[in-house]
This record gives C-alpha cells, structure tokens and sequence, in this order.
C-alpha cells in the first residue's frame, strides 16, 4: 500500500513539475499566488494548533514565494511600484506571524492575496 501512495505522489509531484513547465507567465504567478494561500492558511491553521515547527515551514515558504514575485517584477510598468509596496507589506506581516507565533497579521495578507490572485485570473 505504501509503495501506491509513493507512486501516487511521485505522479503529481511530475504533473505539479509539467504543470509549471508548461504555464505561461500570468499562469505561473496565479500558481505562486494560489502556492502563497495555501501556506498562509496552512501556516495560520498550525499557529491555532500550536504547531510552532509546522507554522515556521509554512510561513517561511510563503515569505519565500513572496520574495519571488518580488523578483519577479518588471519595474518598467507603474504598477509594479503598488504591488512591490504590497509585498513589502505580506513579507513583514507574515515575518511578525511567524516570530510572533500570532495568526492575526495573516488575515491581511490572505485578503490582499485573494484580491491579487482574482485580478491575475481575470486577465490570464
């Protein structure tokens, strides 16, 4: 039976990797997006367990996929000014959530997140 559930999950590890591959630039930021709240929520729902471990892995991986659309910006455009503003603000409060160990700060972020994913959806 493990050696199914291995298999299982080396298959959607190669779909996930194909997946990614085969994304265009809107779609590989609406997946860093959806990457990014999943690990807030996951993060937060550890820091109500007191998973402290669990909610530093998580946390970490979101301000890691933050980092990354950081990077990723194209600071020719004006709006890349709003959203790196934006980000600088998910990195410090997910920052303080997970020194903190405290799941309040996260609620913005999860909300810019919803909003920026929605708009990135719309235009791919």
């Amino acid at each position: 039976m493990q050696q199914v559930v291995m298999n299982g999950a080396w298959a959607q590890d190669v779909y996930r990797r194909q997946d990614i591959l085969t994304a265009g630039s809107v779609e590989l930021i609406v997946m860093l997006y959806d990457g990014l709240k999943k690990n807030v929520v996951l993060g937060r729902r550890a820091i109500e367990k007191r998973d402290l471990q669990g909610a530093h892995r998580c946390l970490m991986k979101a301000q890691d996929i933050v980092s990354e659309l950081m990077t990723s910006l194209d600071m020719s455009y004006e709006i890349s000014e709003e959203l790196l503003s934006l980000y600088g603000f998910a990195l410090r409060n997910l920052a303080e959530a997970n020194v903190k160990k405290d799941a309040a700060p996260l609620v913005p972020v999860l909300e810019m997140v919803d909003e920026l994913r929605d708009a990135w959806k719309e235009i791919s």
